[in-house]
């Protein structure tokens, strides 16, 4: 016996709310709905009512439809809704917070729905900050206080990823800019170098200023010399060959002298090695070079890029979950949280030789496969 249609239409909606689908925008209107799904009004009413029957779907005074928040899981507890909102364009920072809580979302029984903003003022920030049950939110450079302001002003739960906003009474998680900063410049040292350069083509938001003066604080308790390369591109511009253009003109022009290079951003880096290669010059040998962030792609450079270790914000966000699952209505925790155990991982472009002294992370996985498999292992 086939289905009946508005069987297929009501689960196909209920999908939809069960991944946050309507949490932004609300649900469209039924006539709306029916052209969507290709249905006939009725059938379309037919499978609304089927979700109001199960106490999915809510039809208020006027009308309209509303999905019902109250949504009882599986498990048999509240099933949160949250929002995870980051500017349209693209970086692998997003990962770093996405994957922790899609695993947190299986594990801690929540609907994670990404969710982007085009520009600093768009109104999805406001809607989704007010429809999620919880928020974590990457902002965009240009937020001012007075954008914090009115997001704290909503009064739904909020955490600021990749930026430190604790300062506006918003719980904050981000990694520990000095800290990375520091493990690179410590490293450089350790090799012998007594000049240590900074190169940037980044615009110079919060993050990257930071980055900046600690490299300069670090010259100066040390008491070594360096040079600062700056040439800002604007927001939404690629990074890596404004640095390729920057360094390779340096080149051309008889003015790079560098050895050691502290850069931004992977990109700043990405840049400055393909430059260096284009002109003869060896990363490593002839100019150490390294990123004051993380990205996998590092180890699969050519060269490997040194960087630091990949931050671990799991727990960070295991703790905001928890709390909100709990129930509480004020966060109690510190308001800025940044993990603290990163490491200088030294790859080819600062040393080498690094390779033939110890196994590079990118062949451990298929080293410990073959052993496992009782394979002969050639390294």
């Amino acid at each position: 016996m086939a289905r009946s249609k508005y069987i297929s239409v009501a689960e196909r909606l209920s999908n939809r709310i069960q991944c946050g689908g309507y949490n932004i925008h609300g649900i469209p209107g039924e006539e709306h709905l029916a052209e969507e799904f290709d249905v006939s009004y009725m059938t379309l009413r037919k499978a609304v009512q089927e979700l109001i029957n199960k106490d999915i779907v809510l039809r208020l005074p006027n009308g309209r439809l509303k999905v019902n928040n109250k949504k009882w899981s599986e498990k048999g507890g509240i099933q949160k809704q949250i929002a995870f909102l980051t500017p349209e364009w693209n970086s692998p920072e997003y990962r770093d917070f996405q994957n922790p809580l899609s695993q947190l979302s299986v594990s801690s029984d929540f609907i994670l729905r990404l969710v982007q903003y085009h520009h600093w003022d768009d109104p999805v920030i406001y809607n989704t900050i007010s429809r999620f049950d919880c928020t974590f939110m990457i902002p965009n450079p240009e937020m001012t206080e007075a954008v914090a302001s009115k997001i704290k002003g909503i009064g739904k739960p909020i955490f600021i990823l990749s930026d430190d906003w604790s300062s506006y009474g918003i719980p904050s998680i981000m990694q520990n800019n000095s800290l990375y900063v520091q493990k690179m410049m410590d490293h450089l040292a350790s090799l012998g170098h007594m000049r240590i350069d900074c190169l940037n083509v980044q615009p110079e938001f919060k993050a990257i200023s930071e980055r900046i003066a600690q490299w300069r604080a670090w010259l100066n308790l040390h008491g070594l010399g360096g040079k600062l390369y700056n040439e800002p591109i604007q927001l939404y511009e690629h990074a890596a060959p404004a640095a390729y253009n920057l360094v390779e003109g340096m080149i051309r022009k008889g003015k790079f002298d560098c050895k050691a290079i502290v850069c931004t951003t992977t990109p700043v880096a990405v840049g400055t090695i393909r430059a260096m290669l284009d002109h003869g010059i060896r990363p490593g040998t002839d100019a150490a070079v390294c990123s004051v962030d993380y990205s996998d792609i590092h180890e699969y450079s050519t060269p490997s890029l040194t960087s630091v270790s990949k931050s671990d914000f799991l727990p960070h966000l295991a703790s905001c979950i928890s709390w909100l699952q709990g129930g509480e209505k004020k966060w109690e925790g510190s308001m800025l949280l940044q993990p603290s155990d990163m490491n200088a991982v030294v790859r080819e472009s600062t040393v080498p030789d690094i390779d033939k002294v110890q196994i590079p992370e990118r062949m451990r996985y298929s080293l410990n496969a073959s052993k496992a498999a009782g394979l002969p292992i050639c390294v």
